[in-house]
């Protein structure tokens, strides 16, 4: 099976990789979520007397979401304080580095990564994709079950596409990226988002990424960088397939991304360090709060002079 492969060159090199979308380098119950002090035999046992109570009642699907809040209210259960400024995504060092050491394990799994951060699909998504859904003289790859069983078209850089292109070779159909693992299902060589998960972790962890990296922290950073970029909320939107706007702009319209707009739309390199130094003795909230106010009140001047 045709695959491309980088021999003899650096993962950056290779790829011509130069950030997503051509500008240079110059997005259940998670590991933690649970107290490491509450064993699962115990989360089992409570999960098995709460089931039981939800048969014998009678409680279906939808009224059981009720029964469990007004279960956490008499409980005095509360969530955790929302962490506000942004979702984590990947700096552009860290996500130079994740590329460059996916690559570097083989060009199969570094054009894979690549492929799934540049167009932000999830995983469940990427492992659906095959060699008919690339449209390599338009650009384009066609994501047909996306969430909800929504289908989207997503656009592609000219550099990704012609990687995709050697790697699909000669073939016309059949699964864009397949698994060397045999695995033990009736379709052998299947990619699943659990083996996608791992790929992405062991990556990570060769690139020396301290935090927790995973497949929807790829679709955080390219959704993070295309907003930086200025790209529209709506387009965002639509490039993501989400249902809700408000969704996208939940994860998507994140304080240092609206604080680089802003400061990219004040040219006086004195209000360029007033902002900086606002922003590092008090914070992104206080810098952006002081670079609206400023690129508001420079409107204001122009406005007045055009009158």
């Amino acid at each position: 099976m045709p695959e491309w492969k980088a021999q003899g060159q650096s993962g950056t090199l290779a790829r011509g990789y130069f950030g997503p979308f051509g500008h240079s380098g110059a997005i259940g119950l998670h590991p933690g979520d649970c107290d490491a002090n509450w064993p699962m035999a115990s989360i089992k046992r409570a999960a098995a007397a709460i089931a039981a109570i939800l048969v014998r009642e009678g409680v279906d699907y939808p009224q059981s979401k009720a029964v469990f809040k007004a279960a956490r209210e008499r409980a005095g259960l509360r969530a955790a304080p929302e962490h506000r400024g942004g979702v984590d995504r990947l700096t552009v060092e860290e996500e130079l580095r994740f590329l460059d050491q996916a690559y570097a394990r083989d060009g199969r799994t570094g054009l894979m990564l690549q492929t799934l951060l540049e167009t932000g699909a999830r995983a469940s998504e990427l492992v659906q994709l095959r060699v008919e859904d690339v449209g390599l003289a338009e650009r384009v790859v066609t994501i047909r079950q996306g969430k909800g069983g929504k289908r989207r078209e997503v656009p592609i850089r000219r550099d990704l596409a012609q990687l995709l292109r050697l790697h699909i070779g000669a073939r016309r159909a059949g699964p864009l990226f397949v698994s060397r693992q045999e695995g033990s299902g009736p379709t052998p060589h299947v990619l699943t988002r659990q083996r996608v998960g791992q790929i992405v972790r062991t990556a990570a962890i060769a690139a020396g990424i301290s935090k927790r990296v995973y497949p929807h922290l790829l679709r955080h950073t390219v959704a993070t960088r295309l907003l930086a970029l200025g790209m529209d909320i709506t387009d965002l939107q639509r490039f993501l397939g989400h249902e809700s706007i408000a969704t996208t702009r939940l994860y998507a319209e994140t304080t240092a991304a609206t604080l680089q707009r802003r400061f990219d739309q004040l040219t006086d390199p004195a209000v360029h360090a007033l902002v900086a130094g606002i922003r590092q003795k008090q914070g992104d909230e206080a810098a952006l709060v002081a670079a609206s106010l400023l690129a508001l009140r420079r409107a204001e001047r122009v406005t007045t002079a055009g009158a």
